[in-house]
């Protein structure tokens, strides 16, 4: 269980480094791809809700870069053996996810309805995939803290003498 920890571990911390900077990259260009977004939607009266889309934009890519970071920080804390729970970043990671799964539901409208079946199969997929990694995570760390645990935790005594 040790290596699949570490080793599951190690693609995380990998991973969340990979949003983590990718966030911050899109926080330090936050104009130009809000004006990029704009324009590949082609609606013309996006641009009055820039500043909507701006703010949008910049508070998706804090929560990715937190996640990010959150789950680079944990992946390392696995590789070395530590035994930090995943819980928080296994919800967290379902709460993110679950508005990126609306975003891209949304973003299929317009195909037609055979393309649309089949990005949704895939997002769900994808949405259902990492949010059981996390989980995953969290159910080695927790086995690893059960079995660390003494058995009479939380016990009190009854006879006193």
């Amino acid at each position: 269980m040790g290596s699949i920890r570490r080793t599951l571990g190690t693609l995380f911390a990998i991973l969340g480094a990979f949003y983590g900077i990718l966030s911050a990259l899109t926080l330090l260009r936050l104009s130009t791809v809000t004006d990029r977004w704009i324009q590949l939607s082609g609606d013309p009266d996006f641009n009055y809700d820039r500043g909507m889309f701006m703010m949008w934009i910049g508070v998706g890519a804090v929560l990715v870069g937190a996640l990010g970071f959150g789950t680079a920080a944990k992946g390392l804390a696995a590789a070395r053996g530590d035994r930090n729970s995943w819980l928080g970043l296994a919800i967290g990671s379902l709460v993110l996810h679950w508005f990126w799964f609306l975003y891209r539901t949304i973003g299929t409208g317009l195909l037609d309805r055979g393309a649309q079946a089949i990005a949704r199969r895939d997002n769900v997929i994808r949405f259902g995939g990492i949010c059981a990694a996390y989980f995953v995570m969290w159910i080695i760390t927790r086995q690893r803290q059960m079995a660390d645990r003494p058995a009479n935790i939380g016990l009190e005594r009854t006879a006193r003498n």
